[in-house]
C-alpha cells in the first residue's frame, strides 16, 4: 500500500489532517487523538508504521 492510498483509506474513516508538520510529515486526528503522518506519495508505506498510525488512532 502507497502512502496516498493509506491516506485515502485514513479520509474514509473521518481523521482530519489537522496541520503540516516539519518536511513532509502532517499532524492527523482522530476523535481527540493524533499521530503524525510521513506524506511520501507513491512509496510504500512500511507495515510497522501503518500499524503505528492505526495503533495511535484506535482504529
Amino acid at each position: 500500500m502507497s502512502f496516498n492510498e493509506f491516506k485515502r483509506w485514513l479520509l474514509a474513516q473521518g481523521v482530519i489532517f489537522v496541520r503540516k508538520g516539519k518536511g513532509s510529515h502532517m499532524i492527523i486526528e482522530l476523535n481527540g487523538k493524533k499521530s503524525v503522518f510521513p506524506n511520501h506519495g507513491k512509496k510504500e508505506i512500511p507495515e510497522g508504521t501503518r500499524l503505528k498510525i492505526k495503533k495511535d488512532l484506535g482504529l
